[in-house]
C-alpha cells in the first residue's frame, strides 16, 4: 500500500512540475469604425459608455477640447460617439459580450446601477480602452484579454481581431 501512494505521489509531481505547460493568452483588438476629427494638441475632456441601436451594442460618447492651449473665447468642444457594433449586450441584459472568431464570449464591459440609480456602464478588468490620436484624427480600439499575473517565461500573446 505504501509502495502504491509513493507511486501515486511520484506521477503527480511529474505532470504538475515536471513539463512546463506553456501559457498562451489571446488577446483581442475591437476597433471602433467610427473616427473623428479634432484638435491636433487638445485633450480628451470626457468619456462615457453606452447602448445604442435595436442591437444593443455598446457605444463610447467622447469629448474633445483645444484645451489648454485655448483659453476664454477661444476654447472650443467636439463630440464624438464611437460605435463598438462586435460588443452586444448579452441575454441577461446586464453584461456585454464580444463574440470571438474562435466561437467564445469574451466579457468586456457590465451595467451597473450608479447615481441615483442610473445605470452605468463600466468595462470589466477584461477590457481596456486604447484611444490614439495623430494629428487630431481619433481612433479608438477596445483591447480584451487579460495576461496571466504570474510570471512565465513560456508567456506568448497572439493577437486577434
Amino acid at each position: 500500500m505504501k509502495h502504491h501512494l509513493l507511486a501515486a505521489l511520484t506521477l503527480l509531481a511529474l505532470f504538475a512540475w515536471g513539463s512546463p505547460a506553456q501559457a498562451r493568452q489571446t488577446i483581442w483588438r475591437v476597433i471602433s469604425p467610427d473616427h473623428g476629427q479634432t484638435y491636433a494638441y487638445g485633450s480628451e475632456v470626457r468619456q462615457s459608455w453606452a447602448m445604442l441601436g435595436p442591437d444593443h451594442h455598446l457605444a463610447l460618447y467622447a469629448k474633445y477640447s483645444n484645451e489648454p492651449y485655448a483659453e476664454g473665447a477661444g476654447r472650443r468642444y467636439d463630440d464624438f460617439t464611437f460605435n463598438f457594433p462586435q460588443i452586444k449586450l448579452g441575454s441577461d441584459g446586464q453584461t456585454f459580450f464580444y463574440h470571438a472568431s474562435n466561437g467564445s464570449n469574451l466579457l468586456v464591459a457590465r451595467k451597473k446601477p450608479g447615481f441615483l440609480g442610473i445605470p452605468e456602464i463600466k468595462l470589466l478588468p477584461t477590457a481596456y480602452l486604447v484611444p490614439q490620436k495623430i494629428h487630431g484624427y481619433v481612433t479608438m480600439t477596445l483591447v480584451i484579454g487579460v495576461a496571466p499575473f504570474q510570471e512565465n517565461p513560456n508567456f506568448e500573446i497572439n493577437f486577434a481581431h
